[in-house]
């Protein structure tokens, strides 16, 4: 394991990869406590290892948090997984954690991550103590306004695999060429609450480092990503047994929260936390007590 340069004077993470059983690298990075309360984030779409939700690093040290994060397939310095699917997540990440010693932890997720987030409370079922999801929306198995980014096209073929990630392709290929600029892009389209909080330097430049290296492999992975969230995702949510913790700004432009609404109703057992007059990065403001709530 090898540790990243911060910014700032400010510590990186702590880096590392191990091979799984099929012979493709798993790339993760860990922040906080190495003895600390181990909570798995299960990173946005684009995005990588690199995503964090505190400004100041330290804060998961002095919280006694071990903060996991691994790449998805394709994503960062992973290798892809052909054909994969939301539900094939946990097998990716069990040899990860055995390789690290994690026994019990929390999960995770922001915006996309939030499947794969579900997917790791449902096959690792008591290993897992409980869920964070911070703005993120239900599996398409239930009727639900599409995002307007969507082509039209593709809502007739999303859940045919492969058109649903060739037609995405050319979608996002404009935000490959220039990844760090992501965060100024999102900044000018959203709304205030999410434009003040982008604003902040160090949030700015987290979002930066996370989008490129996300991105490091091209589009691919992305629109594999995002078309696997249009498709069932391989489990019942109503089999989901942990208390899972929902935050989700009323102003969240980029997964509006009617979306969010829908999926807390239908996981047996929610908290759900409505942020009024918050945005889709709410979580930068709110990030102790996210925290708080996974570490018990």
């Amino acid at each position: 394991m090898r540790e990243r340069p911060g910014h700032g004077g400010r510590p990186g993470p702590r880096e590392g990869s191990i091979r799984l059983p099929d012979g493709r690298a798993l790339a993760y990075a860990e922040y906080g406590d190495p003895a600390g309360r181990v909570v798995l984030g299960c990173h946005g779409s684009p995005s990588s290892r690199l995503e964090r939700h505190v400004e100041d690093p330290e804060d998961y040290r002095r919280w006694g948090v071990r903060f996991i994060v691994p790449d998805r397939p394709g994503f960062g310095r992973s290798d892809p997984r052909p054909g994969r699917r939301v539900a094939d997540w946990p097998d990716d990440v069990a040899p990860l954690l055995d390789s690290l010693g994690v026994e019990e932890f929390a999960v995770l997720s922001l915006s996309g991550g939030a499947a794969y987030a579900l997917a790791c409370a449902h096959a690792f079922d008591s290993r897992v103590r409980s869920v964070g999801v911070l703005g993120g929306a239900p599996p398409p198995d239930v009727p639900w306004p599409w995002p307007g980014w969507v082509p039209r096209r593709l809502r007739a073929a999303a859940h045919r695999p492969s058109p649903a990630a060739a037609l995405l392709r050319p979608v996002f290929a404009p935000i490959a060429q220039r990844p760090a600029a992501i965060p100024r892009y999102l900044q000018a389209r959203l709304n205030p609450a999410d434009r003040r909080v982008i604003g902040r330097p160090e949030v700015r430049r987290i979002l930066a480092d996370t989008f490129t290296e996300g991105l490091r492999n091209g589009t691919a992975p992305l629109a594999e990503d995002r078309a696997l969230l249009f498709r069932p995702w391989g489990f019942p949510l109503t089999e989901v047994r942990q208390h899972v913790h929902l935050w989700h700004g009323t102003q969240d432009w980029q997964v509006p929260v009617a979306l969010g609404r829908v999926l807390a109703a239908m996981l047996p057992r929610c908290t759900a936390h409505w942020l009024v007059g918050e945005g889709h990065f709410a979580v930068f403001d709110h990030a102790a007590e996210v925290y708080a709530a996974l570490r018990h």
